[in-house]
């Protein structure tokens, strides 16, 4: 089943998102195109409105420059009256001839009457140097008349655009009423599709967690005849659904075929009672028996947690979680039937210790005090993970502020000591020696202490005595169990 084939949820949060960001564009868009073109057509008109202005100031400088010269014959207002003169030139030399309205048609009138101003202004300018004052005064004359001319162009035009703009203000604020209304219809529209988007995400990923949430607790609880997830979609939910189901089938056989099998030794057992000679078989039929005692409820909730995992994240913490799963799985599997290490054992705690860091985070933490010398020592497998998860779900779980488990080996002059102990809420002595009673009673919940109970009876199999487990708690001091191992003590 390739991914290809499905529609992937990144995929149609991506369409989703980009439908909202689409309408979010154009509102922007539509609303700055309003804004901009109103925006030129001021920016146009306080332009114009400023380069008139300039024209008209340089224009009486030059009238008073000009009037200056003629009367006086000043160098100084000659000189003044050349360099405005050309700076005018300039400013009318930047702006171009082309005809659009009636507006530049007139700001062509204007550069034209400038020039021609200029022209008489200069030549009345000669006639003074020749001190032929009729001539002189006729040009000045004439450049008066245009002046004129130029200030009135300049009124119209001013009075052009003002009007002009006016209207186009008075537009813009007609328009701003709708642009207001169509801008709240987008963004109610928004808000609506963004709700109903977040509602169909929401469903679609909730109803798959909750099947699959539904069938991983029965499970826990032993029940692995529920029936198969199925999912609708066409998406990553139905990868999960499909390698849960496959999950759930091949350990709910697995844990039939472990069922059978500790009938058969059971069976096998009771015969080998009848023969004396058997002894030994016996008691390495009653070690497997025991052995093949495994929890479910720990192995299907920390499927659980990977299943959740899984959705939550993608790629490298799920990979690693799901490979300390397997080793643990691995592990339980291949020393069903063997001897171990002590090192072996406690490798086997730190996977189970990775997997409780998923499932609880910070609130549950491990210490591991491990003497080196003591890690070759051959124990029955299986002998520490029990104790652990005693210890978490008896005592430390139902804690909010969490707590510590410590292992501990140490190597003394007799003896390998290997102590399990936690910070939780403790036992009461009567609790304590209704685990270690041989003789089982219903005075307490039967599942509690059956994971000590089934350590210590293989390891008193597997050591072939008695004294070597031992349980020390109170109430609220939490619970230290302890195995002692002598160095001259054989082995199963």
């Amino acid at each position: 089943m390739k991914m290809s084939r499905f529609s992937s949820i990144k995929n149609n949060l991506i369409v989703y998102s980009l439908s909202i960001v689409l309408l979010m564009t154009i509102l922007s868009l539509y609303s700055l195109n309003i804004i901009d073109r109103y925006k030129h057509q001021i920016e146009g008109m306080f332009e114009r409105h400023i380069f008139l202005s300039e024209i008209e100031t340089m224009m009486n400088e030059i009238d008073e420059n000009l009037l200056g010269f003629l009367s006086s014959k000043s160098s100084t207002r000659l000189n003044e009256y050349n360099i405005t003169t050309e700076e005018l030139k300039r400013l009318m030399g930047d702006k171009p001839a082309d005809l659009y309205n009636m507006e530049d048609l007139i700001m062509k009138n204007i550069k034209e009457l400038v020039n021609e101003y200029i022209g008489q202004a200069t030549k009345a300018i000669e006639y003074k140097r020749q001190r032929n004052a009729r001539q002189y005064y006729q040009h000045y004359q004439k450049s008066e008349k245009i002046k004129a001319f130029i200030y009135d162009y300049i009124d119209q035009l001013d009075s052009k655009q003002l009007t002009r703009n006016s209207k186009s203000y008075l537009e813009l604020v007609r328009q701003i009423p709708r642009l207001q209304t169509i801008t709240y219809i987008i963004v109610i529209t928004l808000i609506l599709l963004s709700i109903c988007i977040v509602y169909l995400i929401t469903s679609r990923m909730v109803r798959p967690f909750s099947h699959l949430s539904y069938a991983a607790e029965e499970i826990a609880h032993g029940n692995f005849n529920t029936e198969d997830i199925i999912v609708d979609s066409e998406d990553e939910f139905l990868l999960l659904a499909t390698a849960f189901n496959k999950m759930k089938n091949s350990i709910g056989q697995y844990v039939d075929e472990l069922t059978k099998q500790a009938e058969t030794e059971a069976k096998l057992k009771d015969q080998q009672m009848k023969n004396m000679k058997m002894v030994h078989l016996l008691d390495n039929a009653k070690l497997y028996a025991l052995q093949s005692q495994i929890n479910p409820h720990f192995l299907f909730n920390t499927i659980n947690a990977g299943v959740q995992m899984s959705i939550m994240e993608r790629a490298t913490k799920t990979s690693e979680f799901l490979e300390s799963m397997s080793r643990l799985f691995r592990y339980n599997i291949k020393k069903m039937g063997d001897s171990c290490t002590l090192k072996e054992e406690i490798e086997n705690i730190k996977d189970y210790y990775d997997l409780l860091k998923v499932r609880f985070g910070q609130r549950i933490q491990f210490q591991f005090y491990i003497d080196p010398t003591t890690i070759k020592l051959k124990v029955p497998p299986l002998i520490l993970q029990p104790l652990v998860e005693n210890a978490y779900i008896h005592g430390l779980s139902g804690l909010e502020e969490g707590g510590t488990i410590t292992l501990k080996t140490i190597k003394s002059s007799d003896s390998t000591i290997i102590t399990v102990e936690d910070t939780g809420k403790g036992m009461e002595a009567a609790m304590i020696q209704h685990i270690l009673n041989k003789e089982r009673d219903d005075t307490y919940n039967s599942a509690c202490g059956i994971g000590i109970r089934n350590v210590r009876d293989r390891l008193e199999l597997f050591y072939h005595t008695t004294e070597i487990f031992s349980v020390e708690s109170s109430i609220g001091e939490g619970v230290k169990v302890v195995i002692r191992i002598p160095h001259d003590i054989s082995m199963g």
